[in-house]
């Protein structure tokens, strides 16, 4: 009786070993067939370690608006200089290895696939480069953009390509891909921009604001954002001003002694080129203007990168199945992509 027990045990086991190998090479044979069939829908590569170090000091416009207060905080040093930084910059941009590529390649599929089988029309767009770099120069963010290169965490990467097995471990890279894909997006097609900024009550004008002196000595470049030319009205002190946003530190690094992520502000800069700005406390209708959906909130730009990522993986349920405080912004995508 003891010995049909045990052989009755070992025969279970090995039923079980077999329903999970089996489960496991469904799984991957699907993400197979998905993933050479779809990854190819957004057009994109690879960029090896040379070329990543190549196109990241080939964007000299990004870098020549960089105050001191940028170039310190991205060093991590008071008083660095250019040369630290590009340096610094340089040395941080990694190669891709097989196993990335490839996990990065099945989660664009799957994006693909979801804008197929929603019946979503993205915007044209160049082709995008994807670079691999630690994320130091940025304050630990796991990605980012210049122009349609888009530029990941390296330990970012690593962690979920590992973990990408798991089913539902790679929602979050997905929010990301989804978040830096709107940026490529918007720099491809400004009509579309224009379009997307206007859910959020933003209008993009003919003219590039001039930063005043006050928001200069404290400004924070974000290579997402490449134009202030976008502006809302605000109500702060009973009055309608007319503001477009930046992006400041509150502290010197002096101060600070860590990433200006720790230390950042949203704030109003008038369009009327007044030397002075107004914090987003002081704007009664702040959250009117830009909804709150997300919290990402120092631009139009960021805060609609978000709203377009919630809109495509989970469209108008949102993640939790719930909705959104401001589903208007996410209908709104939504109806311009189909």
């Amino acid at each position: 009786m003891k010995n049909k027990s045990k052989e009755e045990k070992r025969r279970i086991r090995r039923k079980t070993l077999l329903v999970i190998l089996g489960i496991i090479a469904i799984y991957c044979l699907s993400n197979l067939i998905i993933t050479l069939i779809f990854a190819g829908r957004i057009p994109h590569r690879f960029a090896s370690a040379e070329e990543g170090r190549e196109l990241m000091l080939s964007n000299t416009e990004y870098y020549d608006k960089f105050t001191q207060n940028d170039i310190d905080f991205r060093v991590r040093k008071s008083g660095a200089t250019m040369e630290e930084l590009l340096d610094a910059s340089s040395q941080s941009v990694q190669e891709y290895s097989f196993f990335e590529k490839w996990y990065l390649n099945s989660r664009i599929a799957r994006m693909a696939l979801k804008l197929a089988w929603n019946g979503y029309n993205l915007p044209e767009t160049d082709e995008i480069v994807f670079v691999k770099a630690d994320m130091e120069m940025e304050s630990g963010a796991n990605g980012y953009t210049h122009g349609t290169e888009i530029y990941l965490s390296g330990g970012f990467v690593t962690a979920y390509s590992v973990m990408g097995i798991i089913p539902g471990a790679s929602e979050y890279m997905d929010e990301v891909l989804f978040h830096e894909l709107f940026h490529c997006l918007t720099r491809c097609n400004p009509e579309w921009r224009a379009q997307m900024y206007s859910l959020i009550n933003f209008t993009v004008a003919d003219t590039e604001y001039e930063l005043p002196p006050c928001v200069v000595e404290k400004y924070i470049s974000n290579p997402d954002i490449e134009h202030h030319d976008s502006y809302a009205t605000f109500v702060i002190d009973g009055q309608e001003i007319d503001c477009y946003t930046a992006w400041i530190t509150t502290k010197s690094y002096d101060e600070a002694q860590a990433g200006f992520m720790q230390n950042d502000a949203t704030v109003l800069v008038p369009t009327d080129g007044t030397d002075m700005y107004y914090t987003r406390e002081q704007a009664s209708n702040f959250d009117e203007v830009f909804g709150t959906n997300t919290g990402y909130v120092t631009d139009p730009e960021e805060c609609m990168a978000d709203n377009f990522a919630y809109a495509m993986l989970y469209g108008t349920k949102g993640k939790s199945g719930k909705g959104y405080p401001n589903p208007e912004i996410i209908q709104g995508i939504i109806d311009y992509l189909k």
